[in-house]
């Protein structure tokens, strides 16, 4: 049995990832109805995809004989178009944030649960294997006492005409909102919650009025400190889009796991115990082992998880309680940007 989903919004990341990951790959879901304001990329997608019922309002959509809604317009939207999928009866899958203002996402959940419906978050990036494996290695104790740890996505994104991502109202931020909410969720779920921010955040290079540069410092519940830095002005090919996690026995040390897509590398190293004092301070180590694992598509494999939810299995790790928490830690970072100071979560 097969969850019946239609899509809000059949351009963008819906039409990149989504979708075509999802006909192609997954188990326990079946798009089978379009809905995008464009008619121009709904008929685009609709062909590429055979997919014939599509839809020009999302009335139209709910009426169709579905059961879930996947939400991939621009971020203004999503408040409004989750409440109306919520209202209709269908479960929600909604790409992040789920709303413009944290008070928003609160209702959604309140009304879901009012509801008895299965509403996630698309954080597709704790579906990647390697980060599922770092999250082991980190709930094992390998890197002992966790001490700190760094995430990194960039891209070069100059201005473009209609870019609902380059305005605060539809897209709500920049390089911050867009990006740095997947490494914000991905290092508090590898740490635990985020207790204090400070963040940077400029607009130096683009004219557009979101920023296109942003460093955060965190600092976690447990001791441990983070760091994440997005940049809207950093050429593609520059881009490492490094994560790094240390801890009292080791570190886990990658590049591209962060990203839209499946693979990456990863090394590790891991002592059986925390070492005393070396006054030489040897930082050359063969004890570094690269880890190899097989990528798995990052969006089928989160659709797939809600599926299963909906079909009576376990809630997912991408529940709409990560994208209500991760909207607050955002929060917090754009009033510590504005008041120049650290901010508390």
């Amino acid at each position: 049995m097969k969850v019946r989903w239609g899509v809000i919004g059949a351009g963008g990341i819906a039409r990149r990832r989504t979708i075509p990951e999802v006909l192609r790959f997954a188990e326990k879901s079946a798009i089978i109805a379009l809905m995008d304001v464009d008619r121009e990329a709904l008929s685009a997608a609709a062909a590429a995809f055979g997919i014939p019922r599509v839809h020009l309002t999302v009335e139209e959509l709910l009426r169709e004989d579905i059961d879930a809604v996947y939400i991939a317009s621009p971020v203004a939207f999503h408040y409004t178009q989750t409440k109306q999928a919520l209202e209709a009866g269908k479960h929600v899958l909604c790409e992040k944030p789920l709303a413009l203002r944290v008070e928003e996402a609160e209702e959604l959940l309140e009304l879901a649960e009012k509801n008895n419906l299965k509403f996630g978050v698309a954080f597709m990036m704790r579906y990647n294997v390697y980060h599922e494996r770092i999250k082991e290695f980190i709930d094992e104790g390998k890197l002992g006492q966790p001490v700190f740890a760094r995430a990194q996505l960039t891209c070069f994104y100059p201005p473009i005409p209609g870019a609902w991502r380059q305005t605060k109202a539809t897209g709500g931020g920049g390089a911050l909102t867009d990006m740095g909410c997947h490494c914000v969720d991905l290092l508090e779920w590898f740490f635990g919650e985020i207790r204090e921010v400070f963040g940077f955040l400029d607009t130096i290079t683009h004219a557009y009025e979101v920023e296109d540069t942003s460093t955060v410092l965190l600092k976690f519940r447990n001791g441990a400190q983070g760091f994440v830095d997005n940049f809207f002005n950093v050429p593609d090919e520059a881009a490492r889009n490094v994560l790094e996690v240390y801890g009292t026995k080791g570190a886990i040390v990658a590049q591209h796991t962060i990203g839209q897509d499946p693979g990456g590398e990863v090394w590790c190293l891991f002592l059986e115990e925390e070492k005393g004092y070396d006054a030489l301070q040897k930082r050359v180590s063969s004890s570094w082992q690269k880890l190899e694992l097989e990528p798995k598509p990052l969006y089928a494999r989160e659709v797939d998880a809600m599926s299963a939810w909906i079909l009576g299995g376990e809630k997912p790790r991408i529940g709409a309680e990560a994208g209500l928490r991760n909207m607050k830690v955002l929060a917090a970072i754009y009033r510590s940007a504005a008041e120049k100071r650290a901010v508390a979560v």
